[in-house]
């Protein structure tokens, strides 16, 4: 199987979940869908202006490789959420880190491991992108989920 790391990446941070908690889970899991569809559309822009290319997708011909979409990022995002929300701080730094890792020192890993590769996005450009998709998450989870669930109680 040529794409064995893709499977490894979409499936292995699931098993996480296990850990993770039922209330917790369907808590934060609207959050997580919101930046799986962000990343998704992120994904359509990437196609266009040729940003990244997936060596090896799980599914081939789609903008969206559900490997980054569903597994790492979405569980990441989720792990994130569970443990600094209520603490806009915590919750920023964690994300400067957690995105800096992912745009420099994870991103040249992956190109080694042919993974994937930066095309037309500069790092600096990626680091700054996932900022923002973290910054819509906390808004949609804050304002909408949240309000939401106040609203309806």
């Amino acid at each position: 199987m040529k794409n064995w790391k893709m499977y490894v990446l979409l499936f292995g941070p699931m098993l996480t979940f296990f850990l993770f908690g039922a209330k917790s889970f369907r808590r934060f899991l609207p959050t997580g869908m919101f930046s799986s569809l962000l990343i998704t559309l992120i994904s359509e822009f990437s196609k266009t202006y040729k940003w990244w290319k997936v060596k090896n997708p799980i599914v081939p011909g789609i903008a969206t490789d559900i490997t980054f979409v569903f597994g790492l990022f979405f569980t990441l995002n989720l792990w994130i959420f569970k443990l600094t929300y209520e603490k806009l701080w915590l919750y920023i730094i964690t994300n400067i880190f957690a995105d800096y890792l992912f745009a420099y020192p994870l991103s040249a890993l992956a190109q080694k491991f042919k993974i994937y590769k930066l095309v037309n996005l500069k790092k600096s450009q990626l680091f700054g992108l996932s900022l923002i998709v973290a910054a819509l998450n906390y808004v949609f989870h804050r304002f909408i989920v949240e309000k939401g669930k106040k609203q309806i109680n």
